[in-house]
């Protein structure tokens, strides 16, 4: 599929280049910004697949343009972690490279291949079906929008949760270049480097790389090594055509290579549990293996014996077609990639040589959206389209320890999905002030997945289809042209599946596909000559079928991961974001959120013995849901003579959350992440002729938090820590 996509792209740009046609297209990106010093900038997005003015928009959006990143050296999405209300955005602690992304209290932090996120993630309007990857460090980024609540309409399945849709940055039409090189602390080194040229009259690229080295922040006092390093190299080519006014076409081609140490565990177990003499770091006097000259109660010391390391190889294609065909816009997005990764992990977290497992995977999706917009200028508005997308993985899962008796044994699986949607979105603008909105989308999607689990000497083949669908209907009042109040209901979708990890047969599942209904009312507002921009959103979300993750050992002693429909579930929030531009180079940026989020039905098994013996589970917390969070940020950007200063500082606070779920968070807080406060800082000059340094720090008062804690059952439980205290130095020139 892969020499078929490329031929495809190929062909397509060729035939673009030699085409002409007759209106205008806009090639605004899908963030920039406008406006005088002392007024909040002007915002566009494409949140509802045509570009608008953020305020007109009735839902909620939040957006970073590349001057935003840039100024809070954000270096990938975690970065942007709660300076978002009610998203946490985090690395899924086994796997680095992987997300963990909640919005509003929905997410999944997992990476097996079977398992459906709840939040989606794009990247140049191609979905990416899977969390493996989503966290490629950032370069040449040109915006990132962040959707909150259920997105089932115009994203489609998987995003009940929000969307994050990822921008990267086209050429000019000039010649131009950039570059910048970042010293850090632990051995951090990177270069970034972007060049773009027109070719002729219709036609022009941008090449970009990143190059990256650090040794990590991790020692394993059993080997003497640092742990949690790693070495990328990224590249992108941008071609973009516009052969008449009317038509433009855009392939982009990326590719990232990732050699890294791998998951830095810490046994965090309990008294009782199997792994609590294991090792010194859970505290006990008599450990298997003692601490020898390392201090156990340092939070990032480890004691592995298994070489750890976490490969990951990426590359895409991402071609997208927009004609102007007037008062209205056709757009083609079509997206293929393959991704590999090979992951080995020490999941006793000890010296000793008990229970580790070698993840070899491979991944390949191709999608394909056609849509057609109105131009946003008549009475009646719409969005219709239809999206397709396949994809498939194959994995070897070996496992090997005392465990098993020292022998190794493979769990071996694979699956292929294929899913199909139709959509669309009608905007009727009843008076100059009042709109109302209808829209729907029908998917349906069929899997087949085959799964060998260990110790077994044959596979069975299982498949299953799924459909739905999702409706919204909404009404949004222009009260006066700085204040919007909409109201809005919609339901969402995410896909059912089978268990991925499956220790038996039996276990394989499927799953039941999860729903959400969910109401939105929200108000925005440009105040006080647009020095003040506030907006606010309540919401109410049921979820039905909820898909639930348990791991632990079956009967027979094998390690189980699976997800299980645990009923239903409410989560009611409030947030809300502020920008206010103080004056002489100084702004705010704060939000604030609230959320409320319990089981209301969870019948679930927790046990994985192999007996079904469901429980009432509805007392249990859920997983990644704050029930506060918010930020504040105070900014400055002025000219000071010799070119233009830019600083930032900015808080970050995080109430108690626990970061995985199961039947222990009744009776221990070992999962939990106490609330902390984290604080950024940067600080930058940039001159008129070019030239830019700058200097950052992040987790400035060298906080210590978890990660992320899961459970093994009985074994155990074993435990991630965020980065401490980081630090560097940016120099970079532009012309």
């Amino acid at each position: 599929m892969g020499k078929r996509s490329i031929t495809c792209c190929a062909s397509l740009l060729a035939i673009v280049v030699t085409t002409g046609a007759s209106a205008q297209v806009e090639t605004a990106p899908a963030a920039q910004s406008a406006g005088s010093a002392d007024q909040v900038a002007e915002i566009i997005v494409t949140a509802q697949r045509r570009e608008q003015n953020l305020q007109d928009v009735p839902a909620s959006v939040t957006a970073f343009d590349s001057a935003s990143l840039e100024a809070q050296s954000v270096l990938n999405l975690t970065d942007l972690n709660s300076k978002v209300p009610n998203v946490v955005l985090a690395p899924v602690g086994a796997y680095p490279y992987a997300s963990a992304f909640f919005i509003r209290g929905l997410g999944f932090a997992d990476v097996e291949s079977t398992f459906e996120p709840s939040v989606g993630v794009e990247m140049n309007g191609v979905y990416l079906a899977r969390n493996s990857g989503a966290l490629q460090d950032f370069f040449d980024i040109e915006s990132v929008e962040i959707l909150r609540g259920p997105q089932g309409t115009l994203y489609g399945r998987n995003t009940i949760g929000g969307v994050v849709s990822v921008r990267t940055k086209r050429p000019g039409d000039s010649f131009a270049g950039e570059g910048q090189l970042t010293f850090g602390d632990r051995g951090r080194v990177e270069a970034r480097a972007a060049l773009e040229t027109p070719l002729g009259d219709n036609l022009a690229v941008r090449a970009s790389m990143l190059y990256k080295t650090y040794n990590g922040y991790n020692h394993n006092a059993t080997t003497g090594e640092k742990v949690g390093g790693n070495e990328v190299w990224s590249g992108r080519l941008t071609l973009v055509a516009r052969p008449s006014d009317t038509l433009e076409a855009t392939l982009v081609a990326d590719f990232d290579r990732e050699r890294g140490s791998g998951a830095a565990f810490r046994n965090a177990s309990l008294p009782g549990d199997v792994y609590y003499n294991f090792s010194p770091d859970t505290g006990t006097p008599t450990p298997a293996v003692p601490a020898g000259n390392s201090d156990p109660t340092d939070p990032y010391t480890i004691y592995s014996d298994t070489p750890l390391f976490a490969d990951l190889d990426t590359w895409g294609l991402a071609f997208s077609l927009d004609w102007a065909i007037g008062g209205a816009k056709i757009t083609a997005v079509t997206g293929y990639r393959e991704f590999k990764d090979r992951v080995q992990s020490d999941y006793d977290a000890s010296a000793l040589p008990f229970f580790s497992a070698l993840r070899d995977q491979t991944h390949e999706q191709f999608s394909q959206e056609i849509r057609i917009a109105s131009d946003g200028k008549s009475r009646l508005d719409y969005v219709l389209g239809a999206f397709f997308m396949h994809q498939s993985y194959d994995i070897t899962n070996a496992q090997s320890g005392l465990i098993y008796g020292g022998a190794t044994v493979p769990q071996i699986a694979s699956q292929s999905n294929t899913a199909w949607a139709g959509f669309g979105q009608l905007d009727f603008h009843a008076t100059d002030a009042l709109t109302l909105t209808a829209g729907g989308r029908y998917s349906y999607e069929k899997k087949r997945f085959t799964n060998q689990p260990l110790f077994y000497p044959a596979s069975m083949t299982y498949r299953d289809n799924w459909d739905n669908f999702s409706p919204k209907l909404g009404i949004s009042y222009q009260v006066n042209p700085d204040v919007l109040a909409y109201v809005t209901w919609s339901k969402g979708f995410r896909s059912g599946g089978f268990n991925g990890r499956a220790a038996s047969f039996t276990s394989a599942g499927p799953y039941d596909a999860e729903t959400v209904s969910s109401f939105e009312g929200g108000l925005k507002t440009e105040l006080f000559d647009r020095r003040v921009r506030f907006n606010i959103a309540a919401f109410s979300s049921t979820y039905t079928d909820m898909q639930v993750g348990t791991q632990g050992l079956t009967s027979g002693g094998v390690y189980e991961s699976i997800v299980t429909n645990a009923g239903k579930g409410r989560i009611d929030g409030i947030e809300s974001e502020l920008q206010w531009v103080l004056g002489g180079g100084f702004s705010i940026n704060a939000n604030a959120a609230y959320l409320n989020a319990r089981f209301k039905e969870n019948f679930t098994d927790l046990t994985s013995d192999g007996v079904d013996n469901p429980t009432d589970n509805s007392d249990l917390p859920f997983a990644y849901a704050p029930k506060w969070s918010g930020s504040l940020g105070l900014f400055y950007d002025a000219d000071v003579g010799i070119g233009k200063l830019n600083g930032s500082v900015n808080a970050v606070y995080m109430d108690d959350l626990y970061t995985s779920g199961g039947a222990a968070n009744r009776t221990s807080d070992v999962q939990l992440r106490p609330s902390n406060v984290l604080v950024d800082a940067t600080l930058g000059l940039q001159s008129e002729q070019g030239w830019r340094i700058g200097v950052w720090v992040k987790n400035a008062f060298d906080k210590t938090v978890i990660n992320n804690t899961f459970g093994l059952g009985p074994l155990g439980f074993l435990r991630i820590y965020s980065p401490p205290r980081t630090f560097g130095v940016d120099l970079g020139y532009k012309f």
